[in-house]
C-alpha cells in the first residue's frame, strides 16, 4: 500500500501549494512501490483526504496520477457526518474508490 495524506480545497491561500506537495508525495510513493515490488504487483493507494469529491470529480489530479500508474484501488477517510454527502465511491476513471470512515461503514470492517 502506498499513498499520501492528500488535501481538499478549503479556500486558503496555501491550498495549491499543499495540493502540489501531496501530488508529488503520491507520485513518489507509487513510483517507489513499483521500483520495490515490480510492475505486476497490485498497488493500493491509501489517503486521508478523499482523492476527489462530487464537486471536482472530472478534474482530480490525484485520480489522474493513479490512472497514470494503472492503480485500480484507493481507500480514503476524513469524511464524517454531513461531509459524507460529498463522498465518491465506486469506479472513477478505472480507479475503485472506497471510503473507510468508521461512521460511513457503520463501524464494520470493509473487506478489500
Amino acid at each position: 500500500m502506498h499513498g499520501t495524506r492528500g488535501w481538499v480545497l478549503i479556500g486558503e491561500d496555501d491550498d495549491e501549494k499543499i495540493i502540489n506537495r501531496e501530488l508529488l508525495r503520491l507520485e513518489l510513493s507509487i513510483s517507489e512501490g513499483i521500483k520495490k515490488y515490480g510492475e505486476n504487483k497490485e498497488i493500493i493507494v491509501c489517503m486521508h483526504y478523499p482523492p476527489t469529491t462530487k464537486a471536482i470529480l472530472e478534474k482530480s489530479r490525484f485520480i489522474q496520477i493513479m490512472q497514470k500508474y494503472n492503480i485500480k484501488k484507493c481507500i480514503y477517510g476524513h469524511l464524517h457526518g454531513e461531509g459524507l454527502k460529498e463522498a465518491v465511491t465506486g469506479d472513477v476513471g478505472g480507479v475503485n474508490l472506497n471510503l473507510v470512515s468508521a461512521d460511513y461503514l457503520d463501524f464494520k470492517l470493509l473487506k478489500l
